[in-house]
C-alpha cells in the first residue's frame, strides 16, 4: 500500500506537490509556534477528544466532575497555560527546569487521571465525528506524554487541510479545466490563507469542517455538470451528511444539497421514477446522519443535537424581520436615514472579514499590525471590484455555466445568511453584548474565495494573469510567515 501511495504522489501534478509540502511544512511550524491548548478553545476540543477516547463517551456540555482531565488541567496549571490565554504579558513555562517539574508530576499521577474530564465543556454541543475521528490516533500514541500526544494529534489534524487544498485542486479543474495555471493559483491561495494555516496547527473541529464542506462543494458541482447517478447523488448526500456530524454549521449544506439536486434534475432530465429514488436516497442520508447523532447522545448524555452556533437558532427574544435586515445592512454600511441602531456592540464586515478571517492567532490575541489590516482590507476592495468587473465582462460564460454558478452562489448565500441569522439570535439572547461570528467561520467558503480570486485574475490577458497570480502567492508567502514570526514572538521573546 505504501508503495503503491508513493506511486500515486510521483504522478501527481509537480505544483500540487510542491503546494502540499510547503503546506505541510507551515502546518509544522505553526505546532512548534502555538504552546499548548493556545488555539481557539483548543483545551475544550482535545478534552473532547481525550474523554472520547479513554471513556467511549464524550462529555457533558452541562454537567461533570471537570471540564478538564487532571492531566490536562495539571499542564494548564503547572506550565502557566490558563494565563497564557488572551494575556499579551505573560508566557508559557518553557524553561529545562519547568519540563523537569513537569515530568515528574506526571510521572505521580494517579490511575484515571486521563478520564475524568467528564464536563461541563462547551464544546461537548458538537456532533461526534471530528472527535471519533481524532479519537483513534489518540489511542494509538496514548503511550506518548501529554506534550508530545497533543503534539502528534496536531500534526494529524493538519492532514484535513491538506486535503482541503487538494480538493480545492480538484474543483478548479471541474470549473476551469485542466489549466495548471489556473488549479496552482486556486490550491496556493488556499495553502497561504494564513488563518487556515494557523488553525492547521491546533486541534479544532474547524480543519475537518472546512474540508467536509469543500468536497461536498466539489460533488455538488460535478453533480449538475455530469448528472444526477447513483455515485454522485450518494456521494454529494454522503459529504452533506459529513459535514453535518462535524459541526452545526454543516448543516449549510443541506439545503444546497437540494439545490443541486433540483438543477441535476432540470438540467440533465433522467427518468422521474430513478431521480425520485435518488432523492429520497439523499434525504435518507441525511436522516440518516442526524438519527445517529441524535441517538449517540441521547445514550451518551441526553444533550440535544446540535449545539454549538444552532442551538442559538431559536434561543434569544421574538424575531423581529425588519430588526433582522437593518442588522445585517448595519454590518456592512452605514445606517439609512431613520435606522435605528444595529444591536450589539460596534461590530461589522472589518472585523469578520478582514481582522478576524485573515490575522487574530494564538487565542485570537495576536495580530497583524494595523497597517497590514488596512493593505488588506484595500486589496480584498480591489479583489471585489476587479471580480465584479470580470464577472460584467464574462457574462455570456458564466451564463453557461449557470448549474456550477448556482450551486456556488447558493452555498455562499445560504453560508452567510445563516452566520448573521445565527448572530442576530445570539444578541438577542445574550443582552447585545456578543455578536458570536468571527472570520473563523468562514473557513470552510475558502475554496470559493480561492476560485472567485482565480476567476478574477484569469480574466485578464495570460501573461499577465499569471504574473498578477505569482504576485498574490509571493503575497501569501509573506503575510504566512509574518504570521509565524509574530506568533512565535508573542509566546518566546
Amino acid at each position: 500500500m505504501l508503495r503503491r501511495s508513493l506511486r500515486g504522489l510521483r504522478h501527481a501534478p509537480r505544483p500540487l506537490v510542491v503546494i502540499l509540502i510547503f503546506a505541510a511544512l507551515e502546518s509544522l511550524a505553526w505546532d512548534i509556534a502555538t504552546p499548548a491548548f493556545q488555539g481557539p478553545d483548543e483545551a475544550a476540543h482535545f478534552s473532547y477528544v481525550q474523554h472520547l477516547a479513554e471513556t467511549g463517551a464524550p462529555p457533558s456540555p452541562n454537567t461533570g466532575t471537570a471540564p478538564n482531565s487532571t492531566e490536562a488541567q495539571d499542564a494548564l496549571d503547572w506550565l502557566n497555560l490558563t494565563s497564557l490565554v488572551g494575556d499579551l504579558g505573560a508566557r508559557p513555562a518553557w524553561t529545562a527546569a519547568d519540563l523537569s517539574l513537569w515530568h515528574r508530576i506526571e510521572r505521580q499521577m494517579p490511575a484515571g487521571s486521563r478520564a475524568n474530564g467528564s464536563g461541563p465543556n462547551a464544546q461537548a454541543k458538537n456532533p461526534p465525528l471530528y472527535y471519533a475521528l481524532m479519537a483513534i490516533p489518540y489511542r494509538v500514541f496514548v503511550w506518548l506524554p501529554l506534550l508530545k500526544r497533543l503534539f502528534v494529534l496536531r500534526l494529524i489534524s493538519s492532514f484535513f487541510r491538506l486535503g482541503t487544498i487538494v480538493l480545492t485542486w480538484l474543483l478548479a479543474g471541474a470549473l476551469f479545466g485542466q489549466v495548471r495555471w489556473k488549479q496552482t493559483l486556486a490550491a496556493g491561495v488556499v495553502a497561504l490563507q494564513p488563518k487556515l494555516a494557523f488553525m492547521s496547527g491546533v486541534i479544532s473541529v474547524d480543519n475537518l469542517l472546512t474540508m467536509a464542506v469543500t468536497a461536498f462543494l466539489l460533488a455538488a458541482v460535478l453533480l449538475v455538470q455530469r448528472g444526477p447517478s447513483r455515485g454522485r447523488v450518494l456521494a454529494a448526500s454522503g459529504l452533506a451528511a459529513a459535514a453535518t456530524l462535524t459541526q452545526g454549521r454543516g448543516l449549510v449544506t443541506v439545503p444546497v444539497l437540494a439545490i443541486a439536486l433540483a438543477i441535476a434534475w432540470i438540467k440533465h432530465r433522467p427518468d422521474v421514477r430513478a431521480m425520485v429514488a435518488r432523492v429520497l436516497m439523499a434525504a435518507a442520508t441525511i436522516v440518516a446522519a442526524v438519527l445517529v447523532y441524535t441517538a449517540f447522545t441521547r445514550v451518551s448524555n441526553g444533550t440535544s443535537a446540535f449545539g454549538g452556533q444552532v442551538s442559538q437558532l431559536n434561543s434569544g427574544g421574538g424575531f423581529n424581520i425588519g430588526q433582522f435586515l437593518s442588522s445585517v445592512w448595519q454590518f456592512y454600511f452605514t445606517p439609512l436615514p431613520g435606522m435605528q441602531p444595529r444591536i450589539g456592540p460596534a461590530y461589522g464586515f472589518r472585523q469578520v472579514f478582514i481582522w478576524t478571517f485573515y490575522g487574530t492567532f494564538g487565542s485570537l490575541e495576536v495580530n497583524f499590525s494595523s497597517q497590514f489590516y488596512g493593505a488588506l482590507q484595500v486589496l480584498s476592495g480591489l479583489g471585489l471590484v476587479g471580480l465584479y468587473t470580470a464577472c460584467a465582462l464574462r457574462w455570456r460564460r458564466l451564463w453557461a455555466a449557470w448549474p456550477a454558478v448556482t450551486v456556488m452562489l447558493a452555498m455562499l448565500v445560504t453560508s452567510i445568511g445563516f452566520l448573521h441569522y445565527v448572530s442576530y439570535r445570539a444578541l438577542l439572547g445574550n443582552g447585545g453584548s456578543d455578536p458570536l461570528i468571527t472570520g473563523r467561520y468562514l473557513l470552510p467558503l475558502v475554496s470559493l474565495w480561492a476560485l472567485a480570486i482565480t476567476f478574477t485574475i484569469g480574466s485578464l490577458p495570460r501573461r499577465a494573469a499569471v504574473v498578477l497570480g505569482a504576485v498574490i502567492l509571493v503575497i501569501g508567502v509573506i503575510l504566512s510567515l509574518d504570521a509565524i514570526g509574530i506568533t512565535a514572538a508573542r509566546f518566546y521573546a
